[in-house]
């Protein structure tokens, strides 16, 4: 049994939400909000949030009443730039830090086979860029207002480079319209294979844990940690090999280890 699991796109601008509108066939979703978007056979919605972190924060807020559902995939797609990285390259964001707040967030744990870094938000253009990072001024926002809301593995986010200190374009409309159409069939590629998913993970992963409760004392605090791993864990091993490593570990704590040793070595292939 699958579900198809509905997609919101978080768009900071117009220009950056003409392609994805264009590629899933979207219309004003009501005409009392001029700024949602949607497909309803394909269960897409896209909403423009405008720019800044406050102006993303209650972009969330006001998708999340539309669409109430606690497995919704969450899509942050722009451009942003970079001191060396060439215009027009893709990266996936797996990593979000603000440049006047110490927390950080972070997107899904999957690799899915393009570049990854880091973004650092701002509160206005930034200029001098750090070789590190790439700069936006929404994706804080996006994290921080999703991190109540749900799992990381639920959310993406994509940016594509629209300049560096060799190149700036002369129209960042231009810019993102064709920058962002060149990529978006690869990022509808990567958001089937994961909005698809049979809900039998669910099931396994209730299977795993209850195995592991008739071999182990498990607490309230290790439940849920295990109930956290095991779903990432169903993403790159098979229902087999999991039981096999319960079946043969010495310890409740060593199979934790163990589960997220594999995480980690996971993550490093990104």
């Amino acid at each position: 049994m699958s579900k198809t699991k509905i997609i919101n796109f978080l768009i900071a601008l117009k220009h950056e939400a003409i392609p994805i509108i264009d590629y899933f066939e979207l219309t004003l979703n009501d005409k009392k909000f001029r700024n949602i978007f949607s497909n309803v056979e394909k269960t897409i919605f896209l909403i423009i949030t405008g720019i800044g972190i406050k102006n993303a924060k209650k972009a969330v807020t006001k998708l999340k009443k539309l669409n109430n559902n606690k497995d919704d995939i969450w899509v942050n797609i722009g451009i942003a730039g970079h001191e060396t990285f060439k215009e027009g390259s893709i990266y996936e964001i797996k990593k979000v830090i603000s440049s006047n707040n110490k927390n950080t967030f972070f997107t899904n744990s999957f690799y899915n086979k393009i570049p990854t870094t880091t973004v650092c938000c701002v509160d206005k253009e930034e200029k001098k860029y750090n070789n590190k990072y790439l700069y936006d001024m929404e994706s804080f926002g996006f994290l921080e207002a999703l991190d109540s809301l749900t799992i990381k593995e639920n959310i993406f986010m994509f940016k594509i480079v629209s300049d560096n200190l060799q190149f700036k374009p002369k129209s960042y409309k231009n810019v993102a319209i064709s920058f962002i159409s060149k990529h978006i069939r690869k990022i509808d590629n990567i958001l089937d294979e994961y909005r698809n998913k049979p809900l039998e993970n669910f099931y396994n992963v209730t299977l795993m844990l209850n195995i592991i409760k008739n071999k182990y004392h498990v607490t309230f605090y290790n439940k849920k940690k295990l109930e956290k791993i095991l779903t990432k864990i169903f993403v790159i091993k098979g229902q087999k090999e999991i039981k096999n490593d319960i079946l043969v570990s010495k310890s409740l704590n060593s199979l934790i280890k163990k589960f997220e040793s594999y995480l980690t070595k996971y993550i490093l292939k990104i």
